[in-house]
């Protein structure tokens, strides 16, 4: 049985974390590392031209950011399912 609720409030917090933390996330943490990239490109680039603006296209762009947003949802979900496959190990 699936609690609902419960799966819901999960997808909403991962994906709010997604769409709005994530990619400042990304990007600060690739300066603090000094990728050559991040360094040379200004946040409002990073987000504007590589993160938000290929949403308003259909093409292979569109699929990367949604990739990146989804990531923080996509990967705790991932993380549940090797829970849940190692619980069943037991």
């Amino acid at each position: 049985m699936i609690n609902w609720s419960k799966e819901l409030w999960f997808a909403l917090l991962f994906t709010s974390v997604g769409f709005t933390v994530w990619p400042l996330m990304v990007y600060y943490l690739g300066i603090a590392l000094g990728v050559e990239f991040f360094l040379i490109t200004p946040l409002r680039t990073w987000a504007e031209k590589l993160v938000y603006g290929p949403l308003a296209e259909f093409n292979l762009l569109f699929g990367r950011s949604l990739l990146l947003l989804f990531f923080p949802y996509l990967f705790f979900n991932f993380l549940r399912l090797i829970i849940k496959k190692a619980g069943k190990l037991k």
